[in-house]
């Protein structure tokens, strides 16, 4: 880790000093070395401040669309982030000439909450990133498993127990939008949820409007969730959203044979079409 942020911090001072990029998204101090922060490094004195450490969870692709577009942007991605920027490519939200990606193998990441490592039961797989310009280490082994093998039990459930099991869980929901906040693929402005006309979901915390919330912006997600967690990692309430994800994640890598975000050239799932397509929703 110290490697790492020492690299990390290397590329970026070198990248402004050069004019290359014009800011740098990368991590910064917290209060503690076990709350890191989303940081953007503006100057050169602004790179004393990056840091790298295994609670550097966050999904700094996030915040590429913050900036206009043209500006040069350094991105500091870890495997799952990495796969959120291929997602935007694809989907022309970002320019590749416009990026330089500073890929960082990662295992044994852990959650601040919690202090536990982070694995593939709530995130995705991919300790390397798919895409990168430079690499701040050696690439990691792969964890051994499926990241969907956590869906066995949600799976083994009939119908009556699933929608039991999701109407107890998301009646938790607060409405904070911290998942939607947190997200990399939820960049529309203005969500759904806080239109007026027309009025597609109530605000206020309760069943039938949170499952409106969560169900819509489960399958806005359907072929994009790149399976990073954070949402569920910023739910105050700890609702494990990633089981949602996932089961739509896969269903959509059985259906149409890739997953979200792995290589630039595919073209997302949900806005391809293939005369070979299976057809049994029509049945």
């Amino acid at each position: 880790m110290n490697r790492i942020e020492t690299r990390l911090r290397e590329e970026a001072k070198r990248l402004l000093e050069t004019g290359e990029v014009e800011v740098v998204l990368a991590y910064g101090r917290g209060y503690d070395a076990r709350h890191p922060m989303p940081f953007a490094a503006k100057t050169v004195t602004d790179t004393e401040r990056i840091v790298f450490n295994e609670y550097c969870t966050h999904n700094m692709a996030r915040y590429l669309l913050h900036y206009p577009p043209g500006t040069r942007i350094a991105v500091a991605v870890k495997g799952c982030d990495s796969r959120a920027v291929v997602v935007l490519l694809q989907e022309e939200k970002i320019k590749r000439e416009d990026l330089v990606i500073l890929g960082i193998p990662a295992a044994g990441m852990k959650d601040p909450k919690t202090d536990q490592i982070i694995d593939a039961s709530t995130t995705c797989d991919a300790p390397n990133p798919v895409l990168y310009d430079i690499l701040l280490g050696g690439e990691v082994a792969a964890p051994g498993g499926s990241p969907y093998e956590i869906l066995e039990e949600l799976e083994g459930m009939d119908g009556k127990d699933r929608w039991e099991f999701w109407s107890k869980e998301l009646s938790r929901c607060i409405r904070c939008y911290a998942c939607r906040k947190a997200c990399p693929m939820c960049y529309c402005d203005p969500c759904f949820v806080d239109q007026a006309e027309p009025h597609w979901a109530d605000k206020s915390p309760s069943l039938e409007s949170n499952l409106m919330f969560h169900l819509t912006r489960f399958y806005h997600l359907a072929g994009r969730c790149i399976d990073c967690g954070e949402c569920s990692r910023a739910c105050p309430m700890d609702i494990p959203l990633y089981l949602f994800h996932k089961k739509v994640a896969k269903e959509c890598e059985e259906m149409f044979g890739q997953a979200a975000g792995m290589s630039v050239d595919n073209k997302p799932a949900m806005v391809d079409f293939r005369v070979d397509d299976a057809d049994e929703i029509l049945l």
